[in-house]
């Protein structure tokens, strides 16, 4: 919870066993409890909401966004240069010590 953040009180019912339960796993305050199941369901909503945008709008008909990349200056062949493995090699003992 954001400290200074505007607080409402709320009055309802929900189901007892599940509150009963989640006060006994959690330990935490009902206002705690509401916080949480808020922010989850908040976040669930969100990511919800971007999924539909992405498909109304996918990525691949945006011109700005499916552009293609161009060809890397050195093409890779599947061999790896004696100048990189020892550079990385290099980099592996510093780590270490």
């Amino acid at each position: 919870m954001v400290s200074g953040m505007k607080r409402v009180r709320i009055s309802t019912t929900v189901d007892a066993w599940r509150l009963a339960r989640t006060r006994e796993m959690s330990g935490l305050s009902d206002s705690q409890l509401l916080d949480r199941a808020l922010a989850a369901l908040l976040g669930q909503l969100e990511h919800e909401r971007e999924i539909a945008a992405l498909e109304r709008h996918p990525y691949d008909e945006d011109p700005q966004l499916s552009w293609e990349s161009p060809a890397t200056p050195l093409p890779y062949d599947g061999n790896i240069p004696d100048a990189v493995v020892q550079l990385a090699q290099q980099r592996r003992a510093q780590r270490q010590r």
